[in-house]
Order: structure tokens, then sequence, then C-alpha cells
């Protein structure tokens, strides 16, 4: 099963570089990088979380979209269907590859500030914070992924929901949500995978942290063979 899944692995890494993915993944993180340099310390420290959960997250299903839309149109998904691999072992190379390139993006941008702005981290377990992260994100992705008949149609629907995702990570940074209030904002995925990431920055309260780390990654574990999976495997056949 290994075998096929590290070829699997390997094939999504080769149509990330045939599409150009993940040069345009390179780019922005490149962005992010720039503003974190040209940033204080403070205001960089604050910043490191949301750009690394905007790439882990937001890059993530903005790559898994852009590469089964490109295989759509190529008929390659179709051939990987009735190839000896089983589709779990399809998603994980995909899901393999979208964690491969947050944790790319993750020592990019957590290097930066570790070099430029002398802030450090633990990178371990931010390692581990990325991939649960990625997880979740995708497995929400995957849903406006294979409910759009095109790519255009799917950042449209994952902008609109990304929006309402960020409106309580900027309500909470702005304080307009009460304080005792505040932990509503963890049920957006992408802040509660800015606050795991930025429990090792700061402080933060292990009672969100842990509900964070567990919500994102029940996402996780209920979403991809429950739902996921069996969607996938109908849109593909139907091309």
């Amino acid at each position: 099963m290994m075998n096929k899944v590290w070829r699997l692995y390997l094939g999504e890494l080769q149509r990330l570089v045939k599409y150009k993915i993940i040069f345009f993944t390179m780019i922005a993180s490149l962005m992010w990088i720039a503003i974190i340099i040209l940033s204080d310390t403070e205001t960089a420290r604050g910043l490191v979380p949301i750009l690394m959960v905007t790439d882990a997250g937001m890059m993530a299903v903005l790559l898994l979209g852009a590469s089964f839309y490109f295989e759509k149109q190529e008929g390659t998904i179709k051939s990987l269907l009735v190839s000896p691999a089983r589709l779990s072992q399809l998603l994980i190379a995909k899901v393999a590859s979208a964690v491969t390139m947050g944790l790319l993006s993750m020592i990019l941008l957590g290097g930066s500030a570790w070099i430029f702005q002398g802030i450090s981290v633990n990178f371990l377990i931010l390692a581990i914070y990325i991939i649960i992260i990625v997880g979740g994100n995708t497995a929400i992705g995957y849903l406006f992924i294979l409910k759009s008949k095109d790519f255009m149609g799917m950042i449209v629907k994952f902008a609109g929901v990304m929006l309402l995702f960020y409106a309580p990570v900027l309500l909470v940074a702005l304080q307009i949500i009460p304080e005792e209030f505040d932990f509503l904002a963890l049920l957006s995925p992408v802040s509660a995978g800015s606050l795991i990431i930025e429990s090792l920055y700061g402080t933060v309260s292990i009672g969100k942290v842990l509900f964070s780390v567990f919500y994102l990654t029940a996402l996780t574990v209920t979403l991809y063979p429950f739902v996921v999976y069996k969607k996938y495997q109908k849109v593909a056949v139907e091309g």
C-alpha cells in the first residue's frame, strides 16, 4: 500500500510542477516573507499565524482545486480510478502533496520570522499543527471543489466562504466580539487554525487550543471518509 501511495504522491508533485501551481504558491509565500521583513517585530509576531494559516488552509484548497480541474480536463482522474490504486490512496496522496506545500511554506515563513525578526518557535509542534490545519481546511474545501462545475465557480464559492471564515478572526482581533463570546470564532476553521499557531508565538488558553485541535481533526476524520470519498468517486466517474 505504501509503495502505491508513494508513487501517487510523487505523481501529484509532478502535476503541481507541470501545472505551475508550485510556482504561484511560492510567489505568494515570497509576498508574505516581504511583509514579515518590512514589519516591526510585534506586528510580524501577530501576522505570522494568519499568514501561515492562509497558506496552509486557503492556498492548499486552491492548490487541490486547480489540480482537480486540470486532471478532469485531461481525463487523468478516470484513468486513475481504473488503475490498481484505490481512491482512498489517491486522496491520501493528494492531501500529502498539500501538506508538503504547507510545510514548505511553514519553513519559509517561520524561518523568515526567526532570521529577520528574531521570532523563534518550536518547528516540530508547528509542523504537527500545519498538518492538522491542512487536513481540516482541505476537507471543507473539497466540498466546494466537488460541487462546482469549473475552477472559477469553485473560486467564487470558496472566496465567499473564506470571507465568512475570516470575519471572526478580524472581529476578535479588533475586539468587536466580546471576550466572553470569542470562543464562537473557533467554529471558523481559519480562526481555529490561526489560534493554534498563535499559541506557539504568544499566550493562548490551553482550552481553546485543545478545542481547536479537536475541531480541525474531527473535520478531517468525518468529512473525508463519509462525504468527500463518495462525492469524489461520483464526480470523477461522471467527468
